[in-house]
């Protein structure tokens, strides 16, 4: 009867995928994208190779000119003398899996002084090369200077941020300081798909006079670049008054408030071998009058060569997911009386490049979706009271075996019933977050609906 069953399975999965119209060929919002993190190289210490989802695979650079880490095509700390640990590694403190910088000033009446630094960084946090002191992080620091009071909004090639800035700052008592400065440095583990903040990667157009087929860039020459997720290769800044409208001219060009750089310095040396770029994006289960679908959503290489294909594995056994551009999907229809898995596996390969597959897990669960979460307030400070209202609805319709799941609001606990659920609050919270017992998560702003 198992054999059987089995055999049902995966006839199932043979017979191909439901459609999903989840994916679209338009760029999305322009946004950091994840980068796989490599094992421990050979001394234990920082990932062999991190590669994005350009298929931009780095590892660690220790080569330059003179062998001190004076670029091209890499910088890196010396050699410190003496240092056992520090020889055997060939490096000091610092070096870096992948760095860009874009520096300028702007000739606006109101110029701007910047520098954007954007790098995954290996280090010892010691004074030395200590052994138990070794990190690895990814790095975007903006640093910049300007003339005049105002709204900043600095784009990069993976989003934007506005600055605001009431108060110029003037040298003195030796500080370098800058009007904006907000350093964001994110510490990440090996074999793991970590959130990007500078990822994809960007690779120099001009890579000076180094081997193309080995690094991305010099380090040194200043070049226009690629790798941004929607084609956004530069930094700009747009400057307005605290007003909000008005123009600062930070810039003699017309439009006098926006000023754009598209010239990088770039390095990063090319690992010989990585796993193919995988991300799961989201793994769910949706069940109706007892018929189970499973979905699969996840990216891969937007490089990747025609041979790239991903499958899925549950209860042993295997489909292959539906390709577009870097994205793969798949509806997986289950046969009845099969009980559903905590876990799902995916795997990604691509034969066409030099690459090894990469398997990743990720844990199966109900979709919660919240449709609503309305509050209606009346009185004011210490006696303001409000009336929140959420409405939500899990993927699990209740007709398996196990029975529906049960959805609650985690700011108090609250269950929901048919649902539905109402009560009163006096700390109205700006979202709320849906729970189920099957492991589905959802969240939503609240929306007042009588201001």
């Amino acid at each position: 009867m198992m054999k059987t069953r089995k055999l049902a399975h995966a006839a199932i999965l043979a017979a191909g995928f439901l459609a999903t119209p989840l994916f679209v060929a338009a760029c999305p919002a322009n946004v950091n994208k994840p980068f796989n993190s490599g094992p421990l190289d050979a001394h234990g210490f920082f990932s062999e190779w991190i590669v994005d989802q350009n298929g931009v695979a780095l590892q660690v650079c220790t080569d330059s000119v003179d062998g001190l880490g004076n670029p091209p095509p890499c910088f890196f700390d010396p050699v410190e003398p003496g240092n056992a640990l520090s020889e055997a590694l060939g490096r000091g403190g610092e070096a870096f899996h992948y760095l860009a910088d874009n520096a300028f000033t702007t000739d606006g009446t109101a110029p701007l002084d910047a520098v954007i630094v954007m790098g995954v960084e290996t280090a010892f946090l010691s004074p030395e090369v200590t052994a138990g002191f070794q990190t690895q992080f990814q790095r975007l620091r903006t640093r910049i200077n300007v003339a005049a009071v105002g709204y900043y909004k600095v784009e990069t090639p993976w989003g934007n941020k506005t600055y605001r800035v009431d108060t110029l700052l003037r040298p003195g008592g030796g500080q370098s300081r800058m009007e904006i400065s907000e350093p964001i440095d994110i510490s990440f583990n090996a074999n793991s798909v970590v959130p990007g903040l500078v990822a994809p990667f960007l690779v120099a157009t001009n890579r000076g006079s180094v081997d193309p087929t080995q690094y991305i860039g010099d380090g040194l020459t200043p070049t226009t670049v690629t790798g941004s997720p929607c084609g956004d290769n530069f930094i700009r800044v747009t400057a307005t008054g605290l007003d909000g409208v008005t123009p600062i001219p930070i810039s003699r060009t017309a439009p006098t408030n926006v000023y754009t750089s598209r010239t990088f310095t770039v390095q990063g040396k090319l690992a010989p071998v990585a796993d193919v770029p995988l991300a799961i994006g989201a793994t769910y289960y949706t069940r109706s009058a007892g018929n189970d679908v499973v979905t699969v959503l996840a990216e891969g290489s937007t490089s990747s060569s025609q041979l790239a294909n991903a499958t899925v594995e549950i209860n042993g056994v295997a489909a292959n997911l539906t390709k577009e551009s870097h994205r793969y999907y798949g509806n997986v229809p289950m046969p009845s009386q099969v009980t559903l898995p905590a876990t799902v596996t995916v795997t990604a390969a691509d034969p066409g490049i030099p690459s090894t597959p990469n398997t990743k897990t990720s844990a199966l669960r109900d979709l919660v979706t919240i449709s609503s979460a309305e509050a209606r307030c009346s009185g004011s400070g210490t006696n303001k009271s409000c009336l929140l209202t959420v409405n939500a609805q899990s993927s699990d319709d209740g007709s398996g075996m196990d029975g529906a799941p049960e959805l609650k609001v985690q700011h108090n606990n609250t269950s929901l019933t048919n649902g539905s659920a109402s009560f009163t609050t006096a700390a109205l919270p700006a979202a709320v977050t849906v729970v189920s017992t099957k492991g589905g998560v959802a969240s939503r702003p609240v929306t007042v609906i009588n201001q």
